[in-house]
């Protein structure tokens, strides 16, 4: 089991929980609760969206200083290596960038680039206070970030 299937688990546990006492709450009339236990999920999303797509962030910085390792050796010709020796390939380098390096592991005219850059604009507005600015479901935040990582990981496997 990996890391999104066990916080999956955990996540849905958890929500289930607080679904069943908002529904409790809503059928014995007591808004105020109700309202409570809202905000409670709401915060418990925002928290497992926030730690899984850390999860996430972790194994791009692993694959992408991986793959800088990989196209930066000596032992390759100068006229592939040269751009690749530019580049930091310490997964906690400030550099180059999260978004740079799902670029080096994700054309940026996909799709896929394009929901990791959508759910990443979403993790700096949670991260920095704010909330979902567009409709998240957790559930699918799970499949969407497995998915992503496994076709990365598959995608390397290949160029690899």
């Amino acid at each position: 089991m990996n890391v999104f299937e066990s916080l999956s688990d955990i996540y849905a546990e958890i929500d289930g929980f607080y679904m069943d006492q908002g529904l409790q709450q809503s059928k014995n009339g007591d808004d105020e609760t109700e309202a409570v236990i809202a905000s409670k999920r709401k915060l418990n999303d925002h928290a497992y969206f926030l730690f899984l797509f850390s999860r996430f962030e972790d194994a791009v910085r692993e694959e992408s200083s991986r793959l800088i390792r990989q196209n930066s050796r000596v032992d390759l010709d100068w006229e592939h290596r040269r751009v690749w020796q530019l580049l930091p390939s310490g997964k906690n380098a400030d550099q180059p960038s999260f978004l740079d390096r799902v670029a080096l592991l994700i054309d940026k005219r996909t799709h896929h680039y394009e929901k990791i850059k959508a759910y990443y604009k979403q993790r700096n507005t949670i991260g920095h206070g704010g909330d979902f600015t567009i409709p998240i479901s957790i559930s699918t935040v799970f499949s969407d970030l497995s998915g992503l990582l496994d076709r990365i990981k598959a995608q390397d496997a290949e160029h690899g």
